[in-house]
């Protein structure tokens, strides 16, 4: 999974002209913000050094910026940053990306009519059966619908890195014609940057998209993510071009390459992803078309509220035909949270904090959140066994950042820094830690307040992947475990923005090498013990909904070694092609994760796009709330949704119906057996899908309305996935039922036969 990193933005000549209007206020700064300063403030030599833990970008020149979100005050215009060498890019309402030279931070920071700044955090990246289990592939034949409907006159983009521009999945299901319209590589300086951005390089024609070929070769993400959203399928097994086709496959694709390359030590953060989203919605309208935009990346850090300005960007960018899904994260599993209710008689809360295994030296960050109008304290103690052998004073709220240097039993030291806002953007107390340790000892966390709420979280980005440790108590009485609620991404969180879920699709397949693979650990229809929960702070529900996320077949990177026959993931690859264009061998591979399950729903949202371009974010959501499958995993779902499952599993054809003022079609209740009938409904000619640990016979019958039994057949199976045929096409239109029964338990499936 991935996370998250906090950029900048800052103006020096306007500090005159706004010294005279006294309708202009300086700016809040945020922790991360303060941060920046207090580390500039103690470098020995020079105070314009990147920082690692920040985010940079640099023009085609080689000139250094940090990155980071303003909010503006009325009134206020981009002139007057010129001066100072601010380049700004997205203006979502009165939350603006911005660039800030190095040597113009300072200087920024005390700028009036800019009411706050944020510094940008980092991010790190959090298909045949998909389109069944979603009911996809009965939206692709058009049963009971007007037509097919493909994704056709929409915009699908994805904002992402690891992207193979040449792969057939991106060309029609003919591979004649090629379907990426535009590519923005926002870390190549090789080249112009697109229209309204300072950064980057643009690919506007299909002839320097193919020539580019691709943007990083150390990983396949983008091109996995897009293939599930928008691949044709192309270049799938014996010719086969529709078997590892994504959900929208006659959709136009745009790529917004967010990676740096290997030279490239500068990280990704929220401003590169919000500059991507407005990237997609502005070509959308440039050609008149709705668009989705999917991101498979988060942070776990965060108020977790909607209230980051991020969100607010988001939410001022979206709009009817203007759609915004991401994953809800990979931490399900994880006890990365902490929530306190303080009262007078119950005033402390400890906790220790481990640190992520791989980084040398220890490290990981704690965000800590209070209440509006309350305060809190922190304390900070090593222990050896029962011993407490060292502790910093009670840290209060006072808007500064300080450092202490705690002595180990091994007589090293574990460093804290702790940056404190008595109130931020959302008018909250806030604690940023950075804990580095090299020290064997035990890292206790306290928290002290006699009223109000606490929520803490933890967590860190390096290099654009995260890192987690837990908080736990171990043995000791006086402590508290972590738990793993209310830690999706804190972009999730966004009003507007659709947070995916994910489930599990499959769990076992058959590689190219025809070696069977199998997930253990992931009973096919359940929730994926990585998808992350929530609520969000502010109480509503969080993820939206559920999409197939384990595991997928998608398309994956030519130029990515590790699916090369030596490499780490070949055991994940169930199918290779070599281009007769170019002679290049592609791949289709399995992966796991919210970042599949994310474009799944992308994909699905642009088919809705196809049969109503007006649809706004609100109206997705309610659709899909309304239609969506519960069956025996989901459980009963209330009104106000699960904070486990959203409102439950993505359901395509329902959701199309609803668009379209149809009937609803029929639900499809997945219990027992790991069994799927599709497409549903259809017209006569059904497939029976069954994944199964061992060989045995299966029983199928087939009964009519009245009970009447009209098939019953045996059916021999192996461990894996096995297909076989149920022909109805002689069967009167109307509803009927599957049994289909092992030793495993059985599984009953309504049939529409139209």
């Amino acid at each position: 999974m991935k996370h998250f990193f906090t950029s900048l933005t800052f103006l020096i000549s306007a500090c005159c002209s706004f010294a005279q209007n006294t309708a202009y206020t300086k700016p809040k700064l945020s922790a991360s913000t303060k941060l920046y300063l207090w580390k500039m403030d103690q470098l020995a030599a020079g105070k314009s050094q990147p920082q690692e833990e920040f985010v940079y970008k640099l023009d085609a020149s080689g000139n250094t910026y940090v990155s980071a979100l303003i909010k503006v005050q009325p009134g206020f215009t981009e002139s007057l940053l010129s001066s100072l060498g601010v380049k700004i890019g997205t203006k979502a309402g009165n939350v603006w990306t911005a660039q800030v030279p190095l040597s113009s931070v300072r200087n920024f920071t005390t700028v009036n009519g800019i009411s706050y700044i944020e510094m940008d955090q980092p991010a790190s990246p959090a298909l045949d059966t998909a389109r069944k289990t979603t009911r996809v592939d009965s939206v692709h034949a058009g049963y009971g619908l007007p037509q097919g409907y493909s994704g056709s006159n929409v915009v699908v983009g994805v904002i992402d890195a690891g992207f193979d521009y040449t792969h057939p999945t991106f060309y029609d299901t003919a591979y004649s014609l090629y379907r990426i319209k535009r590519v923005w590589e926002e870390k190549n300086t090789s080249g112009t940057p697109p229209a309204g951005f300072s950064y980057g390089t643009e690919y506007s024609d299909s002839l320097s998209i193919i020539t580019k070929a691709h943007d990083i070769t150390s990983g396949t993400h983008g091109t996995h993510v897009s293939g599930i959203a928008a691949g044709s399928g192309s270049g799938g097994p014996l010719g086969n071009n529709t078997r590892f086709r994504g959900m929208a496959y006659n959709s136009d694709v745009v790529m917004v390459g967010i990676y740096p390359s290997a030279n490239y030590w500068l990280n990704t953060g929220m401003t590169d992803m919000l500059d991507g989203i407005n990237y997609v919605y502005n070509y959308a309208s440039s050609v008149s078309k709705p668009a989705v935009a999917n991101l498979s990346w988060g942070c776990p850090l965060g108020p977790h509220d909607g209230s980051s300005l991020f969100s607010q960007a988001c939410d001022a960018l979206t709009g009817p035909g203007r759609i915004f899904v991401l994953s809800g994260g990979n931490n399900g599993s994880n006890n990365i949270h902490l929530k306190k209710v303080f009262d007078p008689t119950d005033t402390l809360v400890s906790t220790f904090l481990t640190f992520p295994t791989g980084l040398s030296p220890k490290r990981n960050w704690v965000d800590v959140w209070g209440d509006t109008l309350k305060t809190f304290c922190m304390q900070f103690s090593l222990y050896s066994g029962l011993t407490k052998i060292d502790s910093t004073v009670m840290v209060c709220l006072d808007d500064t950042t300080h450092r202490y240097n705690l002595i180990g039993s091994n007589g090293d030291t574990c460093f804290i820094t702790v940056t404190t806002v008595l109130s931020e953007f959302n008018n909250k107390p806030h604690m940023l830690i950075q804990a580095l340790s090299r020290v064997n000892d035990r890292l206790c966390l306290t928290v002290k307040a006699n009223d109000g709420t606490i929520n803490m979280w933890q967590g860190l980005v390096i290099n654009t992947s995260g890192y987690y440790g837990v908080f736990t108590k171990y043995s000791y009485t006086f402590a508290s475990n972590g738990d793993n609620i209310m830690n999706v991404s804190d972009m999730v969180t966004t009003q507007s923005a659709i947070g995916v879920a994910a489930y599990n699709s499959k769990s076992t397949f058959v590689n190219v090498a025809g070696s069977t693979q199998t997930y253990t650990g992931y009973p096919k229809g359940a929730i994926a013990s990585f998808s992350s929960k929530g609520p969000t702070v502010d109480g509503r529900t969080k993820p939206n909904i559920a999409g197939p996320g384990m595991a997928l077949a998608s398309s994956v990177s030519s130029v990515d070694s590790t699916y090369l026959p030596a490499g780490a993931n070949y055991n994940s690859v169930v199918s290779a092609y070599i281009s007769p264009v170019n002679g290049v061998k592609y791949s289709y591979a399995m992966a796991a994760g919210t970042s599949m399950s994310g474009p799944a729903v992308s994909g699905i949202v642009a088919l809705l796009l196809e049969a109503d371009p007006t649809l706004s974010p609100t109206q997705v959501m309610n659709i899909l709330y309304q239609t969506a499958i519960t069956d025996s995993y989901t459980g009963v779902i209330p009104p106000t949704g699960s904070n486990t499952w959203g409102w439950g599993k993505v359901n395509a054809y329902h959701a199309m119906m609803q668009v379209l003022g149809l009937t609803t079609g029929i639900h499809h209740e997945e219990t027992g057996l790991s069994c799927l009938l599709y497409p549903n409904p259809g017209n006569g000619n059904y497939s029976v899908e069954y994944v199964g640990e061992q060989a045995e016979k299966l029983d199928v019958f087939v009964y009519d309305v009245s009970g009447k039994k009209l098939l019953d057949e045996s059916w021999e199976v192996h461990p894996g996935s096995n297909v076989r045929r149920v022909e109805m096409g002689s069967y009167p239109a109307g509803i009927y039922l599957a049994v289909i029964s092992g030793k495993q338990g059985r599984t009953t499936v309504r049939i529409v036969k139209q």
